[in-house]
């Protein structure tokens, strides 16, 4: 049964924050990590990366930017704009600066630790890449926390930073500098860290 936890909103109003971690929402997340990690195993994923990879070089081949570099961060720092303007959410701007520091470190963490496996395994060193998604693993982890700050008061907003996070997520495809895996993987990580976070702050709390 889900335990509620009593805190004070952006506007310092008092609600109540569900802090269950249900495991019918590490399903999808979970399924774009192991997607990645499964690519050793399963001869389909590095076709698949490959071929996009391919058809991308040749239609594009020109194509590069940066913008990811910046995107990336854009959903964790709506979070403070929506504390400066006073939107309601589910948590008050000290609290979100213990999030982000959480989600972040367990997120890199985590990151780091599947960098130091992948570099081992030649599958995972064909295109010299690296997996998985540094850049769309940050994007999806500020898109997550996004998602739990709003997803009570603005439902549908709370999915907007989806929206940037996936635009990172291609960004970094078309710009040759990621596979598909190692994006969807990067993207399972940064869901799955948050959810984690969250859970593990409210616990604590």
């Amino acid at each position: 049964m889900a335990t509620k936890n009593f805190t004070l909103d952006t506007i310092g109003q008092p609600h109540y924050y569900k802090s269950s971690l249900k495991p019918a929402a590490l399903i999808l997340p979970g399924s774009l990590l192991l997607y990645g990690c499964l690519k050793p195993v399963i001869n389909g994923i590095p076709k698949l990366d490959n071929k996009i990879m391919n058809d991308i070089q040749q239609r594009y081949p020109g194509f590069h930017t940066n913008a990811a570099d910046y995107l990336m961060w854009a959903p964790s720092a709506s979070v403070y704009a929506m504390d400066a303007f006073h939107v309601k959410t589910a948590h008050n701007f000290r609290e979100h600066l213990i999030i982000e520091a959480g989600s972040a470190l367990i997120t890199g963490g985590i990151g780091y630790g599947m960098r130091l496996i992948s570099r081992s395994i030649d599958v995972y060193k064909t295109d010299n890449t690296k997996f998985p998604s540094g850049h769309t693993a940050n994007a999806f982890r500020g898109a997550e926390i996004v998602h739990q700050e709003l997803k009570t008061a603005h439902p549908v907003l709370s999915y907007s930073g989806y929206v940037v996070a996936t635009s990172v997520g291609m960004l970094r495809i078309y710009s040759k500098e990621h596979l598909l895996s190692e994006v969807l993987a990067g993207a399972g990580l940064g869901i799955l860290s948050t959810k984690l976070t969250y859970w593990i702050f409210n616990r604590v709390r």
